[in-house]
């Protein structure tokens, strides 16, 4: 009985060592397995081996997309990097939801301008990886660390612009200026991010300063109505006022020429008589004479005039 036992134990494990050889075989090939990763299109990854980053120039550490292999993930850990797509983070340290300000700063932010006005400010900020190792290995909550600096560097710059300049004409020099701050700080604390674009989506007064900041604004808005209507007028009149004196000054430069040359004509005429005059002064005076009666005759038309009782007189006809 003993003895069948002892057989029954060892075809039992017989068996199961059998089975076991599969199960570690599978085990083996699902752990080599683990280690195919693919890197998509829009991403890079490093590979830390034991925690420490595997290669020792960027081309080594940094995987492209595409198929790779690492060790399995107990010995080897991929962390990928979306380089190439555009992450955003939400500002509103200077902002509140109910837009109105309160004694709890902690839920009520505010920026105080340069004229001593209130406005909240609530920001997007638009960033690309550029450095996926350090932003991958060395820099944790990066989504803090860049709304303390934006929120950091929008009091400095708020509080040297008047609220007019911020609510309208100076927001997206505001916007610029707070890009290229924040980008400076970015590359001193080498957070491995560049800043795309910040957009300021909302920047408004508080209800309790609204309608007076509304009064403000729509004067300002009729001011620059007024202001364009004018441009608009000037734009139009003067031109017209222009080409009317270009039409003057050419009608009246033609008439010029026109005068001086009909003066110089007679001026040439003359002297060519008063040259014939020297010669025969009895002539010309003659033919003169003549020419003068005969445009006399020529304007009076038919009318004929006769002297009356004055046989003596005579009637000189051309």
């Amino acid at each position: 009985m003993k003895n069948k036992s002892i057989e029954v134990f060892e075809t039992i494990m017989l068996s199961v060592m059998k089975y076991f050889k599969w199960v570690v075989a599978g085990s083996v090939i699902l752990l080599v397995l683990t280690g195919i990763y693919k890197v998509d299109s829009n991403e890079v990854a490093v590979v830390l081996r034991f925690g420490k980053l595997v290669g020792t120039t960027a081309e080594e550490q940094i995987k492209t997309p595409g198929l790779h292999f690492a060790l399995p993930y107990i010995i080897d850990e991929v962390i990928k990097v979306p380089v190439e797509t555009v992450q955003e983070i939400t500002v509103e340290s200077h902002y509140s939801e109910d837009t109105t300000i309160n004694s709890n700063i902690k839920t009520s932010g505010y920026v105080i301008t340069g004229d001593s006005n209130l406005v909240l400010i609530r920001s997007v900020v638009k960033y690309k990886v550029s450095d996926p190792v350090r932003y991958a290995l060395y820099i944790n909550e990066i989504d803090e660390i860049v709304k303390g600096v934006v929120g950091g560097e929008t009091i400095p710059l708020v509080t040297s612009m008047p609220v007019d300049s911020v609510l309208t004409t100076e927001k997206t020099n505001l916007a610029n200026k707070l890009k290229n701050n924040t980008q400076l700080i970015l590359n001193e604390l080498d957070c491995g991010i560049t800043i795309t674009n910040i957009e300021l989506t909302n920047v408004i007064p508080p209800n309790e300063t609204k309608d007076a900041f509304d009064a403000v604004n729509t004067a300002s808005v009729k001011k620059q109505t007024l202001i364009q209507e004018a441009n608009d007028y000037t734009e139009s009149k003067i031109p017209k006022a222009q080409a009317e004196s270009d039409s003057l000054v050419s009608e009246a430069k033609k008439n010029q020429a026109e005068k001086v040359a009909k003066a110089t004509e007679e001026v040439a005429e003359f002297n060519g008589l008063y040259e014939q005059y020297k010669a025969n002064p009895d002539v010309i005076k003659n033919g003169v004479f003549r020419n003068r009666v005969s445009k006399v005759l020529t304007e009076a038309g038919a009318t004929i005039i006769v002297p009356d009782g004055n046989e003596s007189a005579k009637v000189i006809l051309p």
